[in-house]
């Protein structure tokens, strides 16, 4: 059996997002991966955590909550909405999870197509954490912000991260993100991205299809994906392609919006939408104003996608 541990940080606001995210997962799971799922949090009430545990319940996959407490994460940058210190628990895992080598860290927003043993049992014991290469490293970068300091030749995604639990706890990586923070509290803009590009000493570069972008995934033609504008000096067209063509994970980040806040998603997301438990499934007024001053709904967003030219 290949024991998987991956972790998910999230609260109460992205709670149906999170157990769509999480019920793919488990859907997707080889009859020889055994998954334990960690799920850091600092406001899941009892109701909502015994709801997820059903999920894995009769299965050999396992589930466990860690609450978090925010003081953590007192002087680091952060604000309202998704940006709150709810961003840097990730950075916290190694910490939480003593006794672990290794996890697998990821977003919620995001629709999982593939088994996840595969990129689990990836080498990275020379590197703290692996990553997905989002954009060349230079001072012409668009999609995210330049730091002069950073001298790799990429910068990479912190939303889907192979993390090397023991090297990152042997080298205080968690203090570093918190020093990386702090000093560099005026120039962050992604505030975790950031932080982490300034602070690790050692990314290693995972597949294009651990973070393939919805809009990659739904656009006839990849030059229509607004990322597209970064993306191409990165990967090759024939990367970005396998990846639609077979996406491990789709990461709904970009101009399509979050499935659960928008009209209409494909059939696939409702398909395992329709499968969570019914207390999971409820929307809150900040999904229920997203979706009213939504001008298109899901498909014709799509058919928009081509106004990145």
């Amino acid at each position: 059996m290949n024991n998987v541990e991956i972790a998910f940080t999230f609260d109460k606001r992205i709670i149906r997002g999170a157990a769509v995210s999480i019920k793919s997962l488990l859907d997707t799971a080889k009859d020889s991966t055994a998954y334990l799922i960690h799920i850091f949090h600092s406001d899941l009430t009892t109701p909502i955590c015994n709801a997820f545990t059903s999920m894995a319940r009769g299965t050999r996959h396992k589930m466990l909550f860690h609450k978090i407490d925010a003081s953590i994460f007192d002087g680091m940058p952060k604000g309202r909405g998704s940006w709150t210190e709810i961003v840097y628990y990730r950075f916290l895992i190694p910490e939480v999870l003593k006794d672990s080598p290794k996890a697998i860290y990821s977003d919620v927003d995001v629709f999982f197509r593939d088994d996840m043993s595969e990129i689990f049992s990836t080498d990275i014991s020379d590197y703290e954490v692996g990553a997905v290469r989002a954009e060349v490293n230079s001072p012409e970068a668009t999609g995210h912000k330049y730091f002069p300091e950073n001298r790799r030749d990429y910068i990479f995604w912190s939303g889907f991260l192979l993390l090397n639990c023991e090297l990152m706890r042997e080298k205080n990586f968690f203090d570093r993100i918190k020093k990386s923070a702090k000093e560099n509290a005026h120039r962050l803009r992604l505030w975790d991205l950031d932080a982490m590009n300034l602070a690790a000493e050692s990314i290693f570069p995972l597949p294009f299809r651990y973070v393939t972008l919805e809009s990659i995934f739904e656009t006839k033609n990849l030059a229509d994906a607004p990322e597209y504008r970064f993306l191409k000096n990165v990967y090759s067209d024939i990367e970005l392609l396998n990846a639609k063509e077979n996406p491990a994970i789709i990461h709904y980040a970009g101009p399509l919006g979050k499935p659960w806040q928008r009209i209409g998603n494909p059939e696939y997301y409702m398909n395992c939408d329709a499968k969570i438990p019914n207390l999971l499934r409820r929307s809150t007024f900040r999904d229920f104003r997203k979706r009213l001053f939504s001008k298109r709904d899901f498909r014709s967003a799509v058919n928009a996608l081509s106004y990145s030219k």
